[in-house]
């Protein structure tokens, strides 16, 4: 018994420092990139006018129906295209979902139900539509509230949860315990209106609040508050939808909130006499008692709406309903949403120019020893920030990695499914390890595409793969690789699929496979090899200032020469001789 509850403690701390470690990775990169980099080619600013997507594909609803991302056209953009891009920076509706740090379950739904996000293949690489989102995260010592005591238990929750942020890159995560959930409100109203909004140089019209165990029909909402704002001289509101039975305005315990931006504003201007006469109410709440209960003529509508709380009787929730409370159960997400029939309003345009463009690919998936839990945040920043800079997407796959557990093979073939599955949706895909970051964010990958067309040595064949044998190793080293949209890298990755021999052979795996194949005649033809350790590849040991990317791989866990590289060049010094 002592033995585990010290095993237990030291997994408490573990994952305690791991918050921390996230929320100082978090800083790093709090820079506007578009104000902020250089001039780019004339090909990558083609790239960068992202047009309004003609649906490339229907969404689908939960349960597989199609529906079509809406198109209404809220407050503030009648005289705008829907269909076109937002390069404006401002916005109908910011919305801000609270959302505990375990209810991942809960915010894969909200993407995909509100916002047809149906996973990252192809991210949304700028906040270029009518609305913009942000999950609100929160910490909160679950495990000591819902009788979680396994370490093992806790870890995974962590793996997966690391995994959602370095996939997704639309949250704000704050180490908090809350005990009410409508507590967090208050927060994350001042965090969207006080430090989000200016913070991205942006303007919104809207904000709409509401938790992840809340479903919201977005369109309908959306036109509610718009004929509310249209009736009477005040065109300000505080529009909230509730429980159905809540008679009056007092008492009211709301599932989701819409302020126009000035009525926000004044609230939290009000927020301290607003909390001193309603102590044990939210913001939210508290507002609507105090503002309408002042004598003076209010400066915004308050109005209260009616709102269903999910008592699991699918029958009581109608077309005509806006918001359904309190669904914790993934089972019912589904049907509840079916019945509203809610379509999704995308919140970005889609890129036409994708399919001609990169994607910088890496994996989100930390294995079991928890090795590069700490470094995997700033990892993928650093990727992240990469390929912004350069008009880039930026994808992160851990699926592909977790199936291999019921495949029988090493994990690391999750590199392999991951490339299969993500290279469709681009012309070329910049694949980098875990632990390799970019050293030289300057140097843009399309000079060294040119650069291995240039010095083929076959004309006649097409380069479909491009990658670096260090003069001192026997074969390639797989963890940087550039793998182009052709019918060779399809089949040449359909073939290392199948060179079962590697499957568990030390010490190379997957790394072998491809070697293996790309020395067969059938296949040489297609790959460009740089022989050197400078231009694609540089280990530590070799690695020069200037050269694109330190890949540490030692026989250990490179977690803290990660670490300490990524410090050294987020202050711009230089990273020469860490890891050696």
């Amino acid at each position: 018994m002592p033995g585990r509850r010290i095993y237990w403690i030291v997994a408490l701390l573990f994952f305690v420092a791991l918050l921390v470690s996230h929320k100082r990775r978090t800083n790093y990169y709090d820079v506007d990139l578009d104000r902020t980099r250089t001039p780019l080619p004339q090909h990558q600013n083609q790239q960068q006018q992202q047009q309004q997507q003609q649906q490339q594909e229907d969404q689908r609803k939960p349960g597989g129906s199609i529906v079509k991302p809406s198109t209404t056209t809220t407050t503030g953009s009648s005289s705008l295209d829907p269909t076109t891009p937002n390069i404006s920076r401002r916005y109908d509706t910011l919305i801000v979902i609270p959302s505990s740090w375990t209810q991942m379950q809960n915010r894969r739904w909200v993407r995909e139900t509100v916002f047809g996000i149906r996973n990252n293949l192809e991210p949304c690489k700028k906040n270029d539509g009518r609305i913009i989102y942000k999950f609100y995260i929160h910490g909160r010592s679950t495990w000591l509230k819902s009788g979680i005591h396994t370490a093992q238990f806790m870890q995974a929750q962590v793996r997966d949860l690391y995994a959602e942020f370095m996939e997704f890159d639309d949250h704000h995560f704050v180490n908090k315990t809350v005990t009410d959930h409508h507590t967090i409100w208050d927060e994350a109203l001042e965090w969207a209106v006080n430090e989000f909004v200016p913070g991205e140089a942006i303007t919104v019209d809207k904000v709409l609040i509401f938790d992840s165990t809340t479903l919201v029909n977005l369109p309908k909402l959306e036109d509610t508050v718009r004929s509310a704002s249209s009736k009477g001289s005040i065109k300000d509101v505080l529009h909230t939808w509730g429980e159905a039975d809540t008679a009056t305005i007092t008492n009211n315990k709301p599932f989701a909130a819409m302020l126009s931006f000035p009525a926000a504003r004044t609230i939290l201007t009000a927020a301290t006499q607003i909390k001193a006469q309603h102590v044990n109410s939210s913001l939210v709440e508290g507002a609507m008692l105090y503002f309408n209960n002042r004598q003076t003529t209010p400066t915004f509508q308050i109005v209260k709406a009616e709102a269903q709380l999910w008592t699991s009787d699918i029958d009581q929730v109608l077309p005509a309903t806006t918001v359904v409370g309190q669904v914790y159960q993934q089972e019912d997400w589904q049907p509840i949403a079916e019945k509203m029939a809610i379509r999704p309003v995308a919140p970005c345009a889609v890129d036409k120019s994708r399919k001609d463009n990169i994607a910088v690919l890496t994996s989100s998936y930390i294995y079991v020893d928890m090795c590069m839990a700490e470094a995997s945040l700033g990892s993928a920043d650093n990727k992240r920030v990469y390929a912004k800079r350069h008009g880039y997407d930026f994808v992160a796959r851990s699926s592909e990695f977790a199936q291999e557990e019921f495949r029988g093979r090493r994990l690391v073939w999750g590199k392999i499914s991951a490339i299969q599955k993500v290279l469709p949706h681009y012309e070329w895909l910049l694949w980098m390890d875990m632990d390799a970051i970019v050293a030289n964010v300057d140097k843009d990958v399309r000079e060294i595409i040119r650069l291995a067309e240039e010095s083929s040595e076959r004309e006649d064949a097409e380069i479909s793969m491009i990658v670096a044998r260090p003069p001192k190793d026997k074969m390639l080293n797989a963890g940087v690789m550039l793998i182009k949209n052709t019918d060779w890298s399809r089949s040449f990755f359909n073939e290392v699929q199948r060179r079962k021999g590697w499957y568990h052979r030390r010490p190379s795996y997957e790394q072998g496979a491809i070697w293996e194949v790309m020395q067969e005649e059938h296949w040489n033809s297609g790959v460009h090899v740089f022989k050197d350790d400078h231009t694609m590849n540089s280990f530590p040991k070799y690695y020069e200032d200037n050269d694109f990317i330190i890949h540490f791989a030692p026989a250990g866990c490179p977690a803290v020469p990660v670490l300490k590289a990524l410090d050294l060049i987020m202050n711009g010094d230089s990273a020469k001789g860490v890891g050696i």
